[in-house]
């Protein structure tokens, strides 16, 4: 089986004792204990460690663990931060193409993600339909590990669905659920 690790900052890993600068890919048993480490490379936040035991999910406020498929386990890592009191600081805004137009509908503005669609889905879709389809999905988890723009589609059951998506001149020309 295959754990990826995902992390919302730069960091580097010590896994079972081993550093790690990527751990997109590391081969584990279904039973292995596995300690994550993550080792932060900005100032401002906290090393700390997951212990994942097996395929068991992981929910707590720093780290989710998903059980995607048989063959893949993901771990996706929150920053902790040194400030316990104060404001929080201001998240980073997504990178790719699909990750913007999940946190767009997630945050209601539903026309700056309807305005990344091209012409052709703009045509076969409404902004409604847009947004349900998003609707009973919490988060969005990108599979770097593979080719294709696909992704993972998480629900609030932690349950994950693969998804994959194509651009035509940088818009978003069709969003399909993989088999």
């Amino acid at each position: 089986m295959e754990l990826h690790i995902q992390s919302e900052f730069e960091c580097i890993y010590m896994i079972n004792g081993e550093f790690y600068e990527y751990a997109d890919c590391i081969t584990m048993s279904e039973y292995d204990v596995v300690y994550v480490t993550v080792l932060p490379l900005k100032h401002s936040l906290l090393p700390y460690t997951v212990k994942l035991c097996g395929t068991e999910s992981v929910n707590t406020e720093l780290a989710l663990g998903l059980r995607l498929s048989p063959d893949h386990y993901l771990l996706s890592l929150s920053p902790r931060y040194l400030i316990v009191y104060g404001s929080s600081p201001k998240p980073t805004p997504p990178k790719s193409h699909i990750a913007r137009l999940f946190s767009l509908i997630k945050s209601g503005d539903t026309t700056a993600a309807y305005a990344m669609l091209s012409d052709e889905l703009k045509g076969s879709i409404s902004k409604d339909t847009l947004s349900s389809f998003f609707a009973d999905y919490e988060k969005l988890i990108e599979c770097n590990w593979e080719k294709g723009n696909k992704f993972f589609l998480i629900d609030k059951n932690n349950a994950a669905r693969l998804h994959a998506y194509t651009l035509k001149n940088e818009f978003i020309d069709d969003i399909s659920e993989c088999d």
